[in-house]
């Protein structure tokens, strides 16, 4: 990151956006290191040749397209995996429910069995 900063402020710069310590701070720099002035003027350089290119002009239809693109990547993005992981947890969570609510059915039905049973009857010799 600290590359991307340098590199920020080498532009603002060369750009003359820099306010007056920062600008003096950084010409500083570029007097005692040859590498960042190399660096600079090669920066400077294809500045330059940007600047000079001719203004181009987007087809009429070209933010129609960026956006339509833009959406469809919006849908099928890493993004559109969180809509298909909302449906999951919800599953998740239903099946969950499903599994806890057969339980506790499966003990109530376990406790109505246990007071059912007769207390004056004998117990069979089947039973421990």
């Amino acid at each position: 990151m600290a590359g991307d900063s340098n590199a920020e402020l080498m532009t603002d710069y060369l750009d003359g956006a820099l306010d007056g310590d920062e600008a003096e701070s950084f010409a500083k720099l570029l007097a005692s290191s040859p590498e960042a002035a190399r660096e600079a003027a090669s920066l400077e350089r294809m500045l330059s040749l940007v600047r000079e290119l001719p203004a181009v002009e987007a087809p009429p239809d070209f933010y129609e397209n960026v956006a339509k693109k833009l959406r469809r990547r919006r849908m099928t993005g890493p993004g559109a995996a969180g809509l298909v992981v909302i449906p999951l947890q919800v599953i998740s969570i239903l099946v969950i429910l499903v599994i806890a609510a057969t339980y506790l059915m499966l003990e109530l039905e376990r406790e109505d069995a246990k007071i059912e049973k007769d207390p004056t009857a004998k117990p069979s010799k089947l039973e421990p």
